[in-house]
């Protein structure tokens, strides 16, 4: 029994270690808020609203951070209402998703 006390105490403690050194950050947010819209357009979507922001991981300076999440749509399917993320990456801002939340919709 006090063996296993010991196990979860070290799990608990390497758990925590993980998340302070590995981190979680909303680092980048603003920048990727101010650029979001502006990615999607490139491959075409349009944002038609803003979801928030999720914690990402964190590697200092302009890599990882924030994820900036938006409702989309696409010129080719008008009543097709998308979801995805972008996310800072080193000059990058990578795009996550999109996926669609409502492509199956009764006639």
């Amino acid at each position: 029994m006090q063996n296993q006390k010991i196990k979860i105490k070290a799990l608990i403690g390497l758990s925590l270690l993980t998340a302070v050194l590995g981190g979680c950050s909303s680092a980048n947010l603003e920048e990727t808020k101010a650029a979001a819209c502006d990615r999607w357009k490139t491959i075409g979507y349009t944002c038609v609203g803003y979801e928030g922001y999720q914690w990402g991981e964190w590697f200092g300076g302009s890599y990882g951070g924030a994820k900036v999440w938006h409702t989309l749509k696409r010129a080719e399917a008008p009543g097709i209402i998308y979801t995805g993320n972008v996310q800072r990456w080193g000059d990058e801002y990578h795009i996550y998703g999109p996926c669609a939340v409502d492509a199956i919709k009764g006639q």
